[in-house]
């Protein structure tokens, strides 16, 4: 099966509710992969860039499917459970879902108004994946640590986030604190 659902780390389940990666070795046909109902996620390549297209593709002067290159995170904003992914090469990525607390702090609280289907992560100027997280996702050759590379940007990311519901957490203003019974 080149498709498999993942649960995220314990520390980040507040925040994504889980993977789905997508694993296709040496594909010349395309091949159709469904996206989220949810319509919201954040696909993230491994290894080599990758050709893709989503729902109807665009055709060039001679009727043949345009592709695009698969080379950096894409949020997949606009996109219907009706619309398909469809892939074509050496295909390994991942998917990232988000929960809805985990979307709000990862949009910085935005709501972007976009009509494409995707886009690059770039676009929202999120401070997420930099060039030395991108340069170990591109030469990754093993899913399992691409996806730790990933868990450990996602921990970072959300760590102030974390900090602060542990210290709401600490001052329980119900309580007698300082003194302990």
């Amino acid at each position: 099966m080149p498709t498999e659902a993942i649960l995220p780390n314990t520390e980040l389940s507040s925040f994504v509710n889980g993977y789905f990666l997508i694993d296709i070795e040496n594909s010349d046909d395309e091949i159709p992969i469904r996206t989220y109902e949810s319509g919201i996620s954040l696909g993230i390549p491994f290894g080599k860039p990758f050709k893709f297209h989503i729902g109807e593709p665009e055709l060039d002067e001679k009727d043949n499917p345009i592709y695009h290159d698969f080379d950096k995170p894409f949020l997949f904003y606009n996109v219907t459970g009706e619309d398909t992914f469809w892939v074509k090469g050496d295909a390994r990525m991942i998917f990232v879902v988000f929960t809805e607390l985990g979307l709000q702090l990862f949009l910085n609280d935005k709501n972007p108004k976009y009509e494409e289907h995707l886009f690059p992560l770039s676009r929202l100027g999120i401070p997420i994946f930099n060039l030395m997280v991108k340069r170990k996702l591109r030469y990754n050759q093993d899913n399992h640590s691409g996806i730790q590379i990933i868990e450990d940007e996602l921990k970072r990311f959300f760590k102030k986030f974390h900090m602060e519901e542990s210290h709401e957490e600490e001052f329980d203003l119900d309580t007698d604190f300082p003194f302990v019974p």
